[in-house]
């Protein structure tokens, strides 16, 4: 069988476009050149592979094709569906009852509570459908304005899956339910775990955490009530990411983690154990108006936080946290020495974000790598501590704009792009005066620069890289590897 597979992968996904015409259309018919129905004489091993790439509901109606398609579905490893308003949620139970392949390796459910006939139970049978055929791969959404119960214990006890999503709201609507396990949980095989747009008390997540032996990736999205992170008894979890909409943890203990990706939060957060982490990126999703003394705590907690991650090779700063930084080194406070040899930074090459980048490449002696993304940000954190843009770091970086020298607005909204490649130019002699090592410079300008200014800047590279046909006055002068430059 593996070997007619192999034979037949070909002209499978050839005519993977004419099931999904046949789907739209049941009259149309699978015909080779030789006039003979090819699709339907594949193996059935073939035709759920193909199936399984599509909605449920649109595997179902391949049903009416022939007497040959008219099981087919019933067998097929994946199922995904989504329940809408205006769907009946009987209609979908009954069809599932008819499902009757013996294994599921892959269970996607996206539900919307908005159906008066739509009730837990329904829910609760699907999703015991899926772990009673063994899914490895469950993907949940639930869409729900208040009922904490819409999850079923067995839900929670679960030795199969070892892929979990769940998410229980939409992005931008706060009014999440809590996912509280009323029993202990008991995810034996589970690897990967995401949930979403959901209540996760400190609690909630230690159950989960005690019933996941095996789990080597979390990712937490939206999710609310989390203060206190601890995954010093994960042994096996190297992988955390947190995305949150202004509030996320307070404190992370994550000795074991080798990745770990925060962003969105408005402040930072304490990490207590991060010592096998290798690759670290945090960005803050903006800084609320504080007090003097509120922002100097806030920045003293930015600088604790780079120095828990001092030993990390790959590091990524967001903007906002980058010229909170810059506050920081107006003030004149000590950075952290960092191990980095690979740093990434989202910034604009504009005078508020230059001092922290210029003190991170000065602390960085083993850089060899430095990738800069180009984001408009129109010095909202300097505003927000009531700073001049135009003002801050005159004497010393006089030489960049301010933000708005490199964009400007109209009454009817149409930004219009100021920016020159001779601060592009300068931007780069900035890093090859402060690093030591650093020998290859990646630019994504993403639009930062007009077509004109841009090919200004190509004309101007080769006089700062190791070309041979480029000839520099003075061999002291710092000259980079490779500098690639991303339009």
């Amino acid at each position: 069988m593996r070997s007619e597979i192999k034979k037949m992968g070909t002209r499978v996904e050839s005519e993977s476009e004419r099931i999904s015409a046949a789907v739209r259309s049941p009259s149309q018919r699978f015909r080779s050149n030789e006039g003979s129905d090819f699709i339907s004489s594949l193996p059935d091993a073939i035709l759920h592979h193909i199936l399984s790439n599509i909605p449920t509901e649109h595997a179902i109606r391949t049903s009416v094709l022939s007497k040959r398609w008219k099981h087919v579905w019933r067998e097929t490893p994946c199922l995904s569906f989504h329940c809408r308003t205006s769907d009946h949620p009987d209609s979908i139970s009954k069809t599932l009852a008819t499902f009757t392949a013996p294994k599921i390796t892959s269970f996607h459910a996206d539900v919307t509570f908005n159906n008066s006939s739509l009730t837990p139970s329904h829910v609760h049978s699907w999703i015991e459908l899926a772990a009673s055929r063994n899914a490895e791969i469950m993907s949940i959404i639930i869409i729900i304005v208040s009922d904490d119960n819409v999850l079923p214990d067995f839900f929670f006890t679960n030795s199969s899956v070892k892929q979990l999503r769940l998410a229980l709201g939409r992005r931008g609507n706060y009014n999440y339910c809590n996912v509280i396990p009323k029993c202990t949980v008991l995810w034996t095989s589970l690897r990967s775990l995401s949930l979403e747009c959901c209540g996760l008390p400190d609690e909630s997540l230690a159950n989960i955490l005690s019933g996941c032996p095996m789990l080597e990736s979390l990712v937490l999205i939206f999710c609310q009530h989390i203060h206190h992170i601890d995954l010093s008894k994960s042994m096996k979890l190297t992988r955390l990411e947190i995305t949150g909409h202004y509030y996320g943890p307070a404190k992370i203990v994550a000795p074991h983690i080798r990745f770990l990706k925060l962003i969105g939060s408005l402040d930072p957060c304490v990490l207590v154990d991060v010592s096998s982490l290798t690759d670290a990126r945090f960005s803050l999703s903006y800084v609320r108006r504080t007090t003097t003394g509120e922002d100097d705590f806030h920045q003293d907690k930015l600088l604790k936080m780079l120095e828990q991650l001092q030993h990390v090779e790959n590091l990524t700063i967001g903007r906002i946290v980058l010229q909170a930084l810059s506050v920081a080194e107006l003030r004149g406070l000590p950075f952290p020495q960092l191990q980095a040899k690979s740093l990434t930074v989202v910034m604009m090459v504009v005078r508020s974000f230059i001092p922290a980048l210029a003190r991170l490449l000065q602390n960085s002696p083993g850089l060899q790598k430095i990738t800069v993304t180009t984001d408009q940000e129109l010095d909202r954190h300097l505003r927000t501590q009531g700073l001049n843009p135009d003002r801050c770091w005159r004497l010393k970086y006089g030489d960049f704009p301010t933000t708005e020298q490199t964009y400007s607005s109209s009454s009817s909204g149409v930004v219009s792009k100021l920016a020159k490649s001779k601060d592009v130019v300068s931007f780069i002699k900035l890093v090859l005066q402060n690093s030591k090592a650093v020998e290859t410079m990646v630019l994504r300008l993403d639009g930062y620069l007009d077509a004109t200014e841009y090919q200004k800047l190509l004309r101007m590279v080769p006089t700062f890289t190791r070309n041979k046909n480029v000839r520099t006055r003075g061999q002291a002068k710092r000259l980079l590897n490779v500098l690639k430059i991303i339009p």
